[in-house]
């Protein structure tokens, strides 16, 4: 494995541990009241952690990609995918703290969870495009304009699963409505998002 991935896996691997620590503060009274043994202090360590993990990951994922090769590409991808998602959740919980006036309802909600997109897909294409998919060089107006065509597939994708679980089935299990509206239903939306983009990236947009 080169220097650069390494590298590049420690620090996508500290942003993850720093957004998913700013993430879990918003809703740490909702986990303590589920589990009262949780304390934020518990995952104080997490950006440095998710470092180390992120790297180990990357070196299991080249030894497999020995027999798949693909999997090597689709491990950078999901790695750069996991900061997206805690970009997502990031900016999503920062808007609904911001909102002051508990979980938002509707299309305030739709809104907020584009906003949260929109900056996790900027991000998306700057490491897939420089790192995932190696297509360096200056940015093309027309693979800038076909990534956001597919991203916004992505987003409608992302954001319709998303506000699906939101108002159409709301908090099953028993789930905390804020729990359930600023993580889960949220994550279910970009894993959905998730496999859309890395087909589209891979096979159209930064394709060799």
């Amino acid at each position: 494995m080169k220097k650069k991935d390494i590298l590049v896996g420690l620090v996508i691997g500290c942003l993850i541990g720093i957004l998913a620590l700013a993430t879990i503060k918003n809703i740490e009274s909702v986990i303590q009241e589920r589990f009262s043994w949780f304390n934020l202090k518990m995952i104080y360590p997490l950006p440095l952690i998710m470092p180390i993990l992120a790297v180990i990951g990357l070196f299991a994922a080249q030894i497999l990609a020995k027999k798949i090769k693909t999997i090597w590409q689709f491990a950078k991808f999901a790695l750069v995918g996991a900061l997206n998602t805690f970009v997502d959740l990031g900016i999503l919980n920062l808007l609904i703290f911001l909102g002051g006036a508990g979980v938002p309802q509707g299309m305030l909600y739709g809104f907020f969870k584009f906003i949260s997109f929109s900056a996790a897909a900027t991000n998306s294409y700057f490491w897939n495009k420089s790192w995932t998919f190696e297509k360096g060089g200056q940015i093309k107006g027309k693979e800038f304009a076909g990534f956001y065509l597919a991203t916004g597939v992505g987003a409608l994708i992302n954001v319709g699963v998303a506000l699906f679980f939101v108002k159409i089935t709301g908090p099953l299990l028993g789930m905390n409505e804020l729990l359930w509206a600023g993580i889960i239903a949220p994550f279910i939306g970009v894993f959905a998002g998730f496999i859309w983009n890395f087909l589209a990236y891979k096979f159209i947009i930064f394709k060799k």
